[in-house]
């Protein structure tokens, strides 16, 4: 069961690491000091909650404006 569970992290981290570079790529000011962190754990958040298509994550993270997301409440911050 841990090797499921530690593909699927890399499964994760490897489309995240996909996400976030295309984001850089298309608009690197998301990235920017606190935004990258937010974007990252939000991207995480979705990955992990079932969101698989990339152009999605990019959409969706974008659209965050790299503010920080609190799945408690739903609300950016």
């Amino acid at each position: 069961m841990a090797s499921i569970s530690r593909s699927l992290t890399t499964d994760a981290a490897d489309i995240v690491e996909k996400a976030v570079t295309r984001i850089n790529d298309g608009a690197p000011a998301i990235l920017d000091g606190q935004g990258e962190e937010n974007a990252t754990a939000l991207l995480f958040y979705l990955v992990e909650n079932g969101v698989r298509d990339e152009d999605e994550l990019v959409e969706l993270t974008l659209m965050a404006e790299g503010k920080r997301y609190d799945p408690a409440n739903g609300t950016f911050s």
